[in-house]
């Protein structure tokens, strides 16, 4: 959609999916204690380039104040390469995009399998099982 507007955006928003990605990697490795929360910083500062206070503030909202189970960051990531390629299914040969967010926000907290269900009108069975796959791996 055009929303990076000059190479200095771009880097930016390629520097928040990394840090995404890096939240991950660190509270993985904390909660199967691997890694220090000293250890955390030290990976987000070295290899994402997070400036030490930031970084420390991050570990601290993750693991102190946040209480945040060990899979939410892959779960948060999950979710938005799910909401993504739903995205692409269904903007814009069955509605806009946003005809497409006002419908997710409709649907509140539904897995996103059934959210996908709702918009393609898919039947489901009292036994549904989920087969929906998302993502190709190249």
């Amino acid at each position: 959609m055009k929303f990076p507007q000059s190479p200095e955006d771009r880097i930016g928003m390629l520097f928040w999916r990394m840090h995404r990605c890096a939240r991950i990697i660190f509270s993985l490795n904390y909660h199967l204690n691997k890694w220090t929360p000293q250890q955390c910083i030290d990976f987000l500062v070295d290899r994402v380039g997070h400036e030490r206070a930031n970084a420390e503030g991050e570990v601290r909202r993750s693991f102190v104040a946040g209480g945040y189970s060990p899979l939410y960051q892959l779960a948060y990531m999950i979710g938005g390469l799910q909401f993504y390629a739903l995205q692409r299914e269904v903007v814009p040969s069955k509605m806009t995009i946003k005809q497409y967010h006002d419908a997710v926000l409709h649907e509140n907290g539904l897995p996103v399998e059934m959210v996908r269900a709702i918009l393609t009108n898919q039947p489901l069975k009292k036994d549904f099982k989920t087969n929906w796959r998302f993502y190709q791996v190249k």
